[in-house]
């Protein structure tokens, strides 16, 4: 009879263990779904400025410039289809930013 004891309060024990993680399922989907509510997505891309974009990108052309590779940066302006930064479509700003980056390395 011992054994049915010893295996009686395993089973008790199990249901209480399955009782709070129940419990505990419950309470992460109410924080869930409450949280889904009150915040935008962590995912979403924050919108970028094409202003900003521009000046960062000239700084960063003069720079390389300055540093003796003007044949260089305008090899990479005409890459992108551009005489000069402004004819550079702002979607490409990122991409010639780090070209640019990586001249003389």
């Amino acid at each position: 009879m011992s054994a049915m004891n010893d295996f009686d309060l395993q089973l008790k024990e199990a249901e209480n263990q399955l009782d709070q993680a129940k419990d505990a399922i419950q309470s992460i989907r109410k924080l869930l779904s409450s949280n889904q509510d009150a915040a935008p997505c962590d995912n979403e891309q924050p919108k970028r400025d094409p202003v900003e974009d521009k000046v960062t990108v000239r700084k960063m052309l003069a720079k390389k410039s300055c540093e003796g590779y003007t044949a260089q940066v305008k090899a990479l302006l005409h890459k992108f289809g551009a005489e000069k930064l402004s004819d550079v479509d702002p979607k490409d700003y990122k991409d010639l930013y780090y070209s640019a980056e990586g001249l003389g390395q």
